[in-house]
């Protein structure tokens, strides 16, 4: 029964987070970003207040940082000194690290991280600021680490994983409170609709 629920719930949270990204695709595709690059230690570029200028002038465009081999380091999209698009992180090696995308300086659409190696690191959903669908993260190993369903930034459901696969935590929030395991440490357990405190097991 408890799995059904769990089935259940993510099911409507992803209809609902999918029909609230597809405003997120007509915000990435409305602003139109300046193909101005510049890289962070320019002497004319200031930083006030939250706010990029360039040359006394709100910037926008591209601001980049680089290794000291000249290797990428990172490239980040701004719009009126504001982040507007996308951040992109590299290992020095050229691999791509994280892309993360902004609109009007809040996080917004799925951020992703990966390890060195390759596997996927994080992948987590956002909506004009906020965790809003799945948060997800993994081992090095490629083994899953954390699931959790957020709407509108509050956590609704949570599963986590040892690399062994043993869980260690494992939750659902009603009426504003979590019940279940967290971090295997004592916490609510949802039995006869009262909060019960349980042990999980390592």
């Amino acid at each position: 029964m408890r799995n059904l629920i769990i089935i259940l719930s993510l099911f409507i949270i992803g209809c609902k987070f999918n029909a609230g990204n597809s405003s997120v695709i007509q915000q990435q595709s409305a602003i139109s970003i300046p193909n101005k690059k510049i890289v962070q230690q320019d002497s004319l570029l200031r930083f006030v207040n939250g706010i990029y200028y360039y040359n006394n002038q709100l910037f926008s465009g591209t601001i980049e940082n680089y290794f000291p081999t000249h290797q990428l380091l990172s490239s980040q999209t701004f719009y009126n000194g504001k982040e507007e698009g996308w951040l992109k992180t590299f290992y020095p090696d050229g691999k791509k690290e994280t892309e993360r995308y902004f609109h009007n300086r809040d996080k917004d659409s799925v951020h992703k991280g990966w390890w060195q190696n390759g596997n996927l690191r994080f992948e987590h959903h956002y909506l004009s600021g906020n965790y809003n669908g799945l948060y997800r993260d993994w081992y090095e190993s490629g083994k899953l680490l954390k699931e959790i369903v957020y709407v509108n930034g509050v956590d609704s459901i949570g599963n986590g994983w040892r690399e062994n696969g043993k869980s260690f935590m494992s939750y659902i929030r009603k009426n504003g409170r979590r019940y279940g395991s967290l971090n295997a440490q004592p916490c609510y357990s949802l039995k006869n609709e009262k909060g019960e405190f349980i042990k999980s097991a390592d």
